[in-house]
C-alpha cells in the first residue's frame, strides 16, 4: 500500500513539473514572438507589495516584565511557592518511575512504535533536566526578589536588551530586478534558450510517466 501511495505521489509530482515546463515553453515562446507584450503583462504580477507595514509592529518593544518586576519581593514569593509547590509534588512522582518505564510512557503517549526505546529514554532524561533546570532557575530569581532585589533587576536589564531587526529585514523589503532587467534587454536570446530547455525537460518528464 505504502508503495502504490508513493508512486501516486511521485505521479502528482511528475505532473505538477509537467504543467510548470509547458507554461515554461509559452513564456519563451512569448519572448521570441511578442516580448513587449509579455512585458506588460508581467507588470501585475511584478507588482510590488511592501511588507514593511506588517513587520512593523514586530519592531517594536513592549516591557511586559516592568509591571512583574515593580514589586519584586511579591514576584520572589509567588515563584517561590510555585517552585517549592513543583519540587514537593514532582520529585516523588518522577522518583518512582525508573527511566525503562518512563520511556515506555512517552513511547506510549506520542510514539508509534518507529523509534527505539533508547531514544524515548533520553528523551525521558531530557525533560528531567529541563524540569530539574527549571526549578533551579525559578528558585534563584526567587531567593534574588526576595533579598537581593537590585541584583536582580540588573540581570533583567541585560537579559531583556532590545535588539532590533529592522536593519536586516530592510534587504528582504527592497524589490530586486536584476534577473528581469537581464532578461528584458535580450527577450528572444532568453526565450529559445527558456524552450530548448522546458521542451528537453518535457520529453524526460513524458518518458518517467509512461514508465511510472
Amino acid at each position: 500500500m505504502m508503495q502504490s501511495v508513493s508512486q501516486e505521489l511521485i505521479r502528482v509530482a511528475l505532473m505538477i513539473l509537467l504543467v510548470g515546463n509547458v507554461f515554461a515553453v509559452l513564456v519563451g515562446v512569448f519572448l521570441i514572438t511578442a516580448p513587449q507584450r509579455l512585458a506588460k503583462w508581467s507588470r501585475l504580477p511584478n507588482r510590488w507589495v511592501s511588507t514593511e507595514a506588517v513587520i512593523k509592529p514586530l519592531e517594536q518593544m513592549r516591557d511586559v516584565d516592568r509591571y512583574a518586576f515593580r514589586h519584586p519581593r511579591l514576584l520572589g514569593v509567588l515563584l517561590l511557592a510555585g517552585a517549592a509547590f513543583i519540587l514537593f509534588q514532582g520529585t516523588p512522582l518522577v522518583w518512582r518511575i525508573s527511566i525503562a518505564d518512563g520511556g515506555r510512557l512517552l513511547a506510549d503517549v506520542f510514539g508509534n512504535g518507529s523509534m527505539p526505546s533508547a531514544l524515548w529514554e533520553a528523551l525521558w532524561l531530557s525533560l528531567i533536566a529541563l524540569l530539574v533546570l527549571g526549578i533551579v532557575l525559578t528558585l534563584t530569581v526567587a531567593l534574588l526578589g526576595l533579598f537581593s532585589p537590585g541584583v536582580l533587576a540588573r540581570l533583567h536589564a541585560k537579559a531583556n536588551r532590545w535588539v532590533s531587526t529592522q536593519r536586516s529585514s530592510e534587504a528582504l523589503d527592497a524589490p530586486h530586478y536584476a534577473l528581469d532587467d537581464i532578461i528584458r534587454h535580450r527577450p528572444r536570446v532568453w526565450g529559445g534558450a527558456i524552450v530548448l530547455l522546458a521542451v528537453y525537460t518535457l520529453v524526460n518528464l513524458l518518458w518517467l510517466l509512461r514508465a511510472s
